[in-house]
């Protein structure tokens, strides 16, 4: 009833051991109840506690303050000499504290000490005013006491000066009453703490039940169910359910992808290596040295193909990663496209291709990924390569990349002077393995990463015509700024 047990069969013994050593909500839960709880009994023990301390001196203050009026009240002058008759109901009043010792002192401004105990001195911690009585702790004969004090003028006629009475009384039946009072209080107090903790921990449950409703929920589902998550759950744990269902949805799509991405790989790749091993059987059973020259060459063409169908097809599956693993970090454009441009110079040499790289803009900079954005613009130049050979034309050609800056993005331009690409076919050339032109060597794939690559950089793709032949491909990047974080 108090905790969900987990199914330890269903654990490996790396989780089991995470577990064992996991923190607990509940246990977290109850201890940080019991703390704040502790922390007000304290507070209020100590409230009560003061308390039963003034209430204890409140109560038995009244008695000393009858007490020492009485005294006053027997003050008189016999032949000049003050003098006090202390009557006996001034030890009855006090009598009411069985166990306090009572101690008094008279004298005057004039004649000095009258009676009393001589040794008990002091005086109050406030200013002492004429006809007004205080009282204040101190101590005396090894004991703490009270005491009350009151000083006043000579009311007699031809006399002059103050008289002053002091009256103690020791605190033991103050500290009764005040201990009584306060271990009442406590045992209320404790009992509530008691009772406060049970339900926090009795509670502990239903707040978790939530969660656990979630786990049975998961646990319940089939391996391949990633369908959102319906039941009702609380406000503190909606944004939990929300969270996971957001999660299951990607990993919906990913698992989706993988599967298309696998079944249109595994048939891309099957047609070459039929053809393969066609050409293989075609130079086996070859009888003269010409032919199976010539079919050796036809095997290594394919294989070629073959080759750079199977990197295009792993480079798509790095970049597919870390496009939903890696963090973006601020690239520079100019510095980018023109090292990936000296890369494939000399590649583009050999087949009567120069490269051209400018930039209008000086300090051009994008949030992205290095590696993706490599594989988008060496896609975007290799494919401008090929497509500006035509098949009979051994004239030299150029490919143009340029990098400008425009309301608010980075631009690069990649402009070909070759075949172009048709109307129809500028709507499908991002599809994968969509192949406009078989005749030219291609795998279908890179246009397809580079769609990928720019929707997870936010970019706008765009294929234009070039005057008079070729197709210019423009991709817009927003533009970063160190202040925008």
């Amino acid at each position: 009833m108090w905790q969900k047990l987990p199914s330890y069969q269903s654990l490996t013994e790396e989780e089991q051991q995470a577990l064992k050593q996991a923190p607990s909500l509940r246990v977290r839960f109850i201890v940080a109840g019991i703390g704040i709880i502790s922390i007000i009994a304290i507070i209020v023990i100590n409230l009560v506690f003061n308390y039963s301390q003034r209430l204890a001196d409140l109560s038995y203050d009244r008695l000393l303050r009858s007490a020492l009026l009485q005294m006053d009240e027997n003050v008189v002058l016999v032949r000049g000499k003050i003098s006090i008759d202390i009557p006996w109901s001034v030890f009855s009043t006090l009598a009411q504290a069985n166990d306090d010792r009572i101690f008094y002192r008279v004298d005057s401004s004039e004649n000095g000490f009258i009676t009393g105990y001589k040794e008990l001195e002091g005086e109050p911690p406030k200013p002492s005013k004429l006809g007004e009585m205080q009282f204040y702790n101190q101590a005396f004969s090894g004991e703490e006491i009270r005491v009350a004090w009151l000083e006043r003028g000579l009311t007699e006629p031809n006399t002059q000066g103050t008289i002053r009475i002091l009256l103690a009384q020791t605190r033991l039946s103050r500290e009764e009453m005040s201990s009584s009072i306060t271990s009442r209080a406590l045992q209320v107090v404790v009992l509530i703490v008691f009772v406060t903790i049970a339900l926090i921990t009795f509670g502990s449950h239903f707040v978790l039940r939530p969660l656990h409703r979630l786990e049975d929920v998961l646990e319940s589902r089939q391996p391949g169910d990633l369908t959102p998550i319906m039941i009702n759950t609380p406000k503190e744990t909606h944004q939990l359910k929300v969270s996971i269902n957001h999660f299951m949805a990607r990993l919906q799509r990913n698992l989706e992808q993988l599967e298309n991405y696998t079944a249109e790989s595994a048939h891309q790749l099957r047609t070459p290596l039929s053809s393969l091993k066609a050409l293989a059987e075609n130079a086996r059973d070859q009888t003269t040295p010409e032919r199976q020259q010539e079919a050796l060459e036809q095997i290594v063409q394919q294989s070629d193909k073959l080759s750079q169908t199977v990197t295009m097809l792993l480079n798509q599956a790095v970049v597919s990663h870390r496009l939903q693993t890696q963090g973006l970090v601020e690239i520079e454009m100019n510095g980018l496209v023109k090292q990936i441009c000296m890369d494939l110079a000399v590649s583009a040499l050999q087949q009567k291709i120069y490269l051209s790289f400018d930039s209008s803009a000086p300090a051009a900079s994008i949030l992205g990924d290095v590696f993706s954005l490599q594989q988008m613009f060496s896609n975007l130049i290799d494919n401008a390569i090929r497509y500006s050979r035509v098949h009979d034309d051994e004239s030299s050609k150029s490919v143009d990349i340029h990098v400008f800056q425009t309301n608010g993005f980075v631009g690069v331009k990649v402009i070909d002077y070759g075949v172009g690409i048709s109307d129809d076919d500028k709507t499908k050339v991002f599809d994968r393995f969509y192949r406009g032109q078989y005749e030219i060597s291609g795998s279908g794939v890179g246009l397809a990463m580079v769609k990928d690559i720019a929707d997870r950089h936010n970019a706008m793709l765009s294929i234009t015509d070039t005057e008079p032949q070729g197709t210019t491909i423009e991709v817009l990047l927003p533009e970063y700024h160190e202040e925008e974080v």
